[in-house]
């Protein structure tokens, strides 16, 4: 069970995925887009000690993936168009431009370093690479099932030079522990 704990940000998530899906021609596959959503959230924690959109994730058999995450874009078609995306098959269309002032400098730049990084691969080929993390194999979930993925993992896959903001999240997570 993960020490650290980052809540999800429905707000943001909805804009962090609009922004994906209009560098992405306004439209991406299901597993392409949650696989990237990993990579931006990962690496903005490790790079500025916070997810962009946070959550509970989860390692599942196709990969690492935040399960609120999972669940709003399931619920797309439940939603009466309350959110601005559309789900058919497994293709996820956006039908509203992403609003900038849910996201941070730091959060575009992130979602901007992954697409670049990310963008020309499909949703088979990140699960794959997803597979090789170190975070992924500590957590591999028993066939048809999850495991939770710690934010602590994430670190994993990084040098140990680069880890040095996992005990600054540590340290202020358990500073605020009392007055939450």
């Amino acid at each position: 069970m993960s020490n650290i704990k980052f809540p999800f940000d429905t707000n943001k998530a909805i804009q962090a995925v609009l922004w994906l899906l209009h560098r992405n021609n306004g439209a991406m596959d299901k597993l392409t887009l949650v696989k990237m959503m990993f990579f931006a959230d990962r690496e903005h924690l490790v790079k500025y000690g916070r997810p962009v959109i946070g959550g509970t994730y989860y390692t599942m058999e196709h990969g690492p993936v935040s399960s609120e995450l999972l669940d709003l874009i399931n619920s797309i078609k439940n939603s009466g168009n309350k959110i601005p995306l559309k789900l058919s098959d497994h293709n996820i269309k956006a039908t509203d431009s992403p609003n900038a002032n849910f996201l941070s400098e730091s959060d575009v730049t992130i979602l901007d370093n992954i697409y670049q990084a990310y963008g020309h691969l499909d949703g088979f080929k990140l699960r794959d690479i997803t597979h090789e993390l170190k975070a992924y194999k500590k957590n591999t979930p028993p066939q048809g099932s999850r495991s939770e993925l710690p934010y602590e993992d994430f670190f994993e896959d990084y040098p140990e030079n680069e880890r040095g903001m996992l005990n600054v999240i540590l340290d202020e997570q358990e500073a605020w522990a009392d007055f939450i």
